[in-house]
This record gives C-alpha cells, sequence and structure tokens, in this order.
C-alpha cells in the first residue's frame, strides 16, 4: 500500500508540476498511470476524473505563478515582451524548488532558482540581479519592526559601533538595477553600490555610494568602530559621519553603542 501511494504521488506531482508529463496526460491518462507504475485501477480513475485532473493542474500551477509578476515587474515584462515568460515559469515550476506550503516563500525561491540554474543568463546577463534587486524590495518592505535598543547614543563617536535597522542591506551589482523603469526596464552594464533601507515612513529607499563608501559600511554592519571602519578603506571620517548621520535620520542606523 505504502508503495503504491509513494507511486501515485509521483505521477501526481508529474502531472502538476511538468509540462511534458501534462501532455502525455491529456493524450492518454491510462498509458501515463502505467509508465509510472499505477495499477488498472488507479488508470482508470484518472481518465474518468481526466477533466477533474486538468483542471487542478491548472489551479496548482496559477498558484504558483501568480505571486511572481507582481514582485518581479520588470523581470516579467522583459521576459513577456520576449515570449519567454511561459517558458521561465514553466521551467521554474518544473524544477520542483518550491518546497514551502507558504506564499511568501515563492518569490525568493524564484531568485535562488535563477542564481542555480542560469536559467536565461545567456541571453539576458543582467537577469539574475535584476530580479534580487526586486525581490529585496519585498524583503525590506515585508521586515519585522526593529525597535531601537535602550542605551544607544545618537552621536556617531569615532569608537562607537553603529547599530543598524534589521532592513538594511549593503549590495554591489554589475548592472544598474536601480535604473530599471516600467518604460525602459533594461537595465544598463555598470558597477552599482546600493545601500538598501526601509525609512522611517515605511518606504523602500535606495542610495548608490561609491565603491569605498560601500566598503566602509560593509565594515560597519561587521560591528567594527566607526573611526577604525573608515581609516581601514581610506574614507575620510568627516565624510564617513555625514553618511552615517544620513542614514540615521532617515532611519537605516538606530543610534551607537
Amino acid at each position: 500500500m505504502a508503495e503504491r501511494l509513494l507511486a501515485l504521488e509521483k505521477a501526481m506531482a508529474d502531472l502538476l508540476l511538468d509540462a511534458s508529463s501534462a501532455e502525455d496526460f491529456q493524450a492518454d491518462p491510462a498509458a501515463f498511470a502505467s509508465r509510472r507504475g499505477l495499477d488498472a485501477a488507479d488508470g482508470d480513475a484518472m481518465r474518468r476524473h481526466r477533466q477533474r485532473l486538468l483542471v487542478y493542474r491548472e489551479l496548482v500551477q496559477s498558484a504558483l505563478e501568480d505571486p511572481l509578476p507582481d514582485c518581479f515587474p520588470h523581470t516579467h515584462r522583459i521576459l513577456e515582451e520576449a515570449g519567454a515568460w511561459r517558458d521561465c515559469i514553466q521551467a521554474f515550476i518544473a524544477s520542483r524548488s518550491v518546497q514551502s506550503a507558504y506564499y511568501r516563500d515563492i518569490n525568493p525561491t524564484f531568485v535562488v532558482w535563477l542564481a542555480d540554474t542560469g536559467w536565461g543568463q545567456d541571453r539576458w546577463p543582467f537577469l539574475l540581479q535584476l530580479a534580487h534587486y526586486e525581490q529585496l524590495e519585498l524583503e525590506v518592505l515585508s521586515g519585522p519592526e526593529d525597535p531601537a535598543p535602550a542605551g544607544l547614543s545618537a552621536e556617531p563617536l569615532p569608537h562607537a559601533v553603529a547599530r543598524f535597522s534589521g532592513t538594511a542591506r549593503n549590495l554591489a551589482y554589475g548592472w544598474r538595477v536601480q535604473e530599471s523603469r516600467a518604460e525602459d526596464p533594461l537595465p544598463a552594464e555598470g558597477a552599482a553600490h546600493l545601500f538598501c533601507y526601509r525609512d522611517r515612513n515605511l518606504e523602500f529607499e535606495t542610495l548608490e555610494v561609491d565603491p569605498h563608501s560601500s566598503a566602509f559600511l560593509a565594515r560597519c554592519l561587521e560591528g567594527v568602530p566607526l573611526a577604525d571602519a573608515a581609516s581601514g578603506v581610506g574614507v575620510d571620517w568627516a565624510e564617513a559621519r555625514n553618511l552615517l548621520l544620513r542614514l540615521q535620520e532617515d532611519g537605516a542606523i538606530l543610534g551607537y553603542s
């Protein structure tokens, strides 16, 4: 009985997630079942409930795809205009990368799948970085509240350590993904050092910094004292302090300890 149930589960997964298996099922449900080790009774049941199973397949496919266009609007538009969105989604779903029962995990899983497979990146080399940046906005906006711990100072003294919001992200891309727009979603090639966070108005903010400032913020995030972090990457202390105060005013830095 356990082996039969396992075979039935695998057959249903093939039907629901794999496009070629669905075509095989549509052509002959009984043969589809037989090729997957199911008995004649299961094959007959699949034949009798063929239309219901196909409707169920459409529901599963829609559930896995529905969150993606909203989270990745520019990625979606680029691939849709190239006639490649459907191929991308079918490959993603067929990979069975989504193992979570929660909707919120579909979008980050899509980015991981792009990274693991390299899908489409021979034609669109920016694709992974653009999708990562688009997913980042949702990640930052949905992050938990992080009230400042008691006892933090408001002054960035040289020996102090910065305490960042949990939504702060320090990133470097090889494409100008932050310049992608609805009317022109293709990002230009070029380095982009971005510090992203949720501001005091709960809006997603992206601050572009130079490579030295990016390295300085990376050291600050690691807990290096501020003056040491600045001198270690060749950033003038006054410049570093101004950057910290700006981020603190916006809510990306909670204070200093």
